[in-house]
């Protein structure tokens, strides 16, 4: 069987650049057939799906649709095949672990993230944020998403972890490449060598970091994960590795994109800007919409462990799941406006952070992040211009703006008041 129109726009990185397009085809998409065979030019096909309630179904269910079998980047053509299962460590890295494994695997991981954990940080993470502000241009010239988008989560997970501030634009480059690689602005070499490189090289830095600290008594994130026992054993130096790789890119790359990207909605919608003027304490439900209608994520796989079905179609046991969750995220049926921006949207039941057992441990974290960085941007700043052209990253994995240019006009005068902040 041929490829269709369809399946050649689905398994091209290059789509995903194009926001109006990609979001007419997933709403076409679940009109028309909300379970769809994919045929995937060179490599393996596989069931696309793009309701709200089928892949939420999809997610709770991981003894029917495992993350450990195939790992969960969509794998699009040969070469991916090839490097899919050293990429995030199948079985050992807690995101492609499958319960009842993966539950104590990610008790451990998780404490240092918790909510109640992270508020007794909070401060922290708001003086990091407010540095970086401090270095931006006097001017206000600068790129949203290289100079406070990436850099903002960037700093605060590396503080949790305790990377040394040198390092830090190692992990920024790496993370481009083992996320973004599929981009040709972030390629060396073909788009499976720059992935591939990308997480080779923060493998080999997290389990040297890890293990030096193997029987230490330092209480940050990466000290816990090395001397910790689960199952009974201490993790080996790949399982350190793999899953200090995976608290660093969670960490900083999808909570870069909703934030670019919601402060470009913003620009997009100056009604939307002036309620979070008005009224500072809408930001916790702007931050919910943000990811919501940013999609960070685009997609994310599963591999069937048996025959199942979703969606009126049959799903063989050993059959790749992609779901879109940026289309789960304008669900008609599940939002009201899907496609209006609205920074009061409540409730708000998107899949940006997933859902199910690997439900995003970050996800705590990056809404403390993104809330912090908007207050700081607003306090600061009386106006937001565009100055050059909005570029996407070329991915239908994790996806969100490459490159903003914006001039921040700073504020003339005073700061508003505590009580018109976020509470």
């Amino acid at each position: 069987m041929g490829v269709s129109t369809v399946d050649e726009k689905l398994t091209r990185h290059s789509f995903f650049a194009d926001e109006a397009a990609f979001y007419d085809l997933f709403r076409k998409m679940r009109e028309e057939d909300p379970v769809h065979w994919t045929q995937n030019p060179g490599g393996t096909p596989f069931w696309s799906v793009f309701r709200h309630a089928d892949i939420k179904r999809i997610f709770e269910e991981p003894e029917h649709f495992s993350s450990e079998r195939g790992g969960i980047m969509p794998l699009i053509g040969a070469e991916m095949d090839a490097i899919g299962a050293e990429t995030f460590g199948l079985g050992e890295n807690v995101l492609v672990v499958d319960p009842p494994r993966h539950t104590e695997l990610r008790k451990v991981i998780a404490t240092p993230f918790l909510p109640m954990a992270l508020k007794d940080s909070e401060e922290r993470t708001a003086q990091l944020i407010s540095e970086i502000f401090d270095r931006l241009p006097d001017n206000g010239v600068c790129d949203l998403v290289d100079d406070l988008g990436a850099k903002i989560p960037m700093a605060v997970i590396c503080d949790i972890l305790q990377v040394p501030s040198s390092d830090w634009a190692a992990m920024l480059r790496w993370g481009q490449m083992a996320l973004g690689g599929n981009d040709p602005e972030f390629q060396q070499g073909t788009a499976a060598e720059t992935i591939l490189h990308g997480f080779r090289s923060m493998f080999n830095y997290t389990g040297k970091l890890g293990m030096a600290r193997r029987g230490c008594p330092f209480s940050d994130p990466m000290t816990q994960l090395a001397n910790t026992h689960v199952g009974g054993r201490a993790l080996t130096e790949s399982e350190v590795a793999y899953n200090g790789q995976q608290l660093l890119l969670a960490g900083f790359e999808t909570t870069r994109n909703s934030f670019a990207g919601g402060v470009y909605a913003l620009l997009q919608h100056p009604d939307q800007m002036a309620i979070l003027r008005q009224d500072r304490r809408v930001i916790r439900l702007a931050v919910e919409e943000f990811v919501r209608w940013t999609n960070p994520v685009i997609s994310l796989m599963r591999t069937a462990t048996a025959d199942a079905e979703v969606g009126g179609k049959t799903i063989r046991a050993g059959d790749r799941v992609v779901c879109w969750m940026a289309s789960a995220n304008r669900d008609e049926d599940v939002f009201e406006r899907p496609d209006e921006f609205d920074v009061t949207r409540h409730p708000n039941r998107h899949l940006g952070f997933g859902a199910g057992p690997h439900f995003c441990l970050g996800g705590p974290l990056a809404k403390i992040e993104l809330r912090c960085a908007v207050e700081e941007l607003l306090e600061r700043y009386d106006g937001i211009e565009l100055n050059g052209r909005v570029e996407r990253v070329h991915s239908l994995f994790v996806g969100g703006l490459k490159h903003m240019p914006v001039r921040l006009r700073r504020r003339r005068g005073p700061a508003p008041q505590p009580h018109e902040r976020a509470a």
